[in-house]
């Protein structure tokens, strides 16, 4: 670990750092492009955040922070949150009608 991490205890969770999540996602489908560890401070993340949004925009990809232990494990909390976003999404969609098969007829004269 570096000198800045705290040194874990047993039956404690690791320290959790921000992480920059770079890939595609479409619905619950993710195709992570890199995980890179993000800066700690908020203000130096959001403009690395930022640049990073511009460079992806170009290849219809997208970037999120997690915060997470280790890079596995913030590719892994970006998945399982695109999953429950999907699932919210489409339970949204069935109860507003928005979505659905229904056709709208319209006459013109």
């Amino acid at each position: 670990m570096s000198g800045t991490e705290p040194d874990a205890t047993p039956g404690e969770p690791a320290w959790e750092r921000p992480f920059f999540v770079v890939g595609q996602w479409s619905g619950s489908n993710v195709h992570v492009w890199a995980v890179l560890e993000a800066p700690v401070d908020a203000l130096e993340r959001s403009d690395a955040l930022e640049e990073i949004l511009l460079d992806t925009d170009d290849a219809f990809g997208s970037a999120n922070v997690v915060f997470a232990a280790s890079a596995a494990e913030a590719e892994a909390t970006a998945r399982r949150e695109a999953v429950e976003t999907a699932v919210q999404m489409r339970q949204r969609n069935r109860r507003s009608g928005t979505g659905s098969h229904r056709r709208v007829s319209h006459s013109y004269r």
